[in-house]
């Protein structure tokens, strides 16, 4: 027969043995769940980088303005990799190559004007690939601002100062 205080006991370790495991005993997970993110997402993130590298070279921070760069071709590089035989894609996103380089060396320059010619290409570039895609309703432009020139991103200063 189990006395009152070994009963005590024995509840006792039954309930903390049901309780949840504290975090720190918890061991990480080895394998992550798959996610892969639509095209259309990509995209729109690299449409706002788009404004972001033009209103960054705008303003002259050209830190800002490479690291933009690095992400839009980050984008390009993700894009390739996951979407590249899906379908019948006539995309060729390697024409994004050429504009990116030169956006790269106007960057490294500090060069508004060959950075501004630069940006051109590399919306002519996005343009081509939606036509080539059966997206041609979607048109990249280069951004327009009010006459003060001020970014729509007012939780973000772009001074770089």
């Amino acid at each position: 027969m189990i006395g009152k205080k070994s009963h005590a006991a024995l509840i006792a370790a039954f309930l903390a043995a049901s309780l949840p495991a504290l975090a720190d005993d918890q061991k990480p997970q080895t394998e992550q769940p798959a996610f892969t993110l639509r095209l259309n997402d990509l995209m729109v993130a690299t449409q706002l980088r788009h404004f972001k590298i033009w209103y960054a070279g705008l303003v002259q921070n050209w830190p800002l303005a490479n690291y933009e760069l690095g992400q839009i071709r980050q984008a390009i590089a993700d894009a390739k990799r996951v979407y590249a035989n899906k379908g019948d894609s006539k995309s060729d996103m390697g024409a994004m190559s050429e504009p990116t380089d030169e956006l790269d060396q106007a960057i490294k320059a500090k060069d508004i004007n060959k950075f501004h010619g630069a940006y051109v290409k590399l919306t002519a570039a996005c343009n081509a690939c939606h036509e080539a895609t059966g997206f041609g309703f979607i048109k990249i432009r280069e951004p327009r601002l009010s006459p003060m020139e001020t970014s729509p991103f007012t939780d973000e200063s772009f001074s770089g100062k």
